[in-house]
């Protein structure tokens, strides 16, 4: 759509109406919008990944009852959740937990193993290339993961979104001016970014946090999610429910990572992340 969006309008233009002389524009803000809901899907896939991902991890050495996860799930602590998330963000708690051992129907297998790979236990069947190659995969998601826990612990700009939609377009451009010359020396474009507000109270502060759009990254940072929780779900949905298996010659996909790939999903493609600007009474 974001490829496309003159073509997206030329079809919302076609449900426009007039309101007594006043023309509802539905076209205005598209590319906003689209970028904008992309934005906040992402939000949602990071959030939906760890719920999953710390409902399979074993607690305290105790494995969970993978077939009775949904009450897991059901029953998850969001709050301390949340707090786990900020512990990864922040290199508090340690993503070298996959690489543990456990004991899991009788195979001894790495956590990381155990989580993305559930199932594919038999050296027998799947061979050593295969092994080798979920060793480095496992390596490589937990820069990966890491990466999703950085841009969901500071979850202003996701509460913006999910809570009443407070964001809004805000500035066309920063330009930085010599103030003895009042020549323009440096601009920034902001003119494809999002903004919220936020107040401290404590200090009579009123604080603006912009953001660039960054639809690829957030496209691809989405979909590396939705992979990370396939491979969690439907191998374990061929584990626990036989009655998925159609056929012997049946086929799915297994998704594998490696570092050069995880380091170029999680680059950043515009050149200010975050700009900040506060006043106070």
């Amino acid at each position: 759509m974001l490829s496309n969006v003159d073509s997206v309008n030329e079809l919302l233009k076609e449900s426009e109406l007039d309101y007594e002389d006043i023309k509802v524009s539905l076209t205005k803000n598209t590319k906003f919008i689209i970028q904008a809901d992309l934005r906040q899907n992402y939000f949602h896939a990071i959030e939906t990944f760890f719920e999953f991902f710390f409902a399979f991890l074993p607690n305290k050495g105790i494995i969970p009852d993978n077939s009775k996860i949904v009450r897991q799930i059901v029953k998850s602590n969001w709050s301390r959740n949340y707090k786990k998330i900020d512990y990864i963000a922040k290199g508090e708690m340690k993503l070298n937990i996959l690489d543990q051992k456990i004991n899991f129907y009788g195979h001894e297998v790495t956590i990381g193993q155990y989580i993305f790979y559930p199932g594919t236990f038999s050296r027998e069947t799947f061979g050593e290339k295969y092994f080798n190659d979920v060793s480095e995969s496992v390596e490589s998601l937990k820069e990966g993961i890491k990466e999703l826990a950085i841009d969901f612990h500071n979850r202003d700009e996701y509460n913006s979104y999910k809570h009443t939609m407070r964001v809004f377009p805000n500035y066309e451009s920063i330009k930085l001016i010599n103030p003895k010359t009042l020549k323009e020396e440096l601009e920034f474009d902001l003119s494809n970014s999002v903004s919220y507000q936020k107040y401290n109270d404590k200090e009579n502060e009123t604080i603006i946090k912009t953001k660039l759009f960054d639809p690829e990254r957030d496209y691809e940072m989405t979909k590396f999610c939705s992979r990370l929780i396939y491979n969690m779900l439907e191998l374990r949905n061929i584990m626990f429910n036989k009655a998925t298996i159609k056929n012997q010659d049946e086929k799915i996909a297994i998704f594998l990572f490696n570092e050069s790939k995880i380091t170029e999903l999680t680059k950043h493609n515009v050149d200010i992340q975050d700009i900040v600007l506060s006043t106070k009474m």
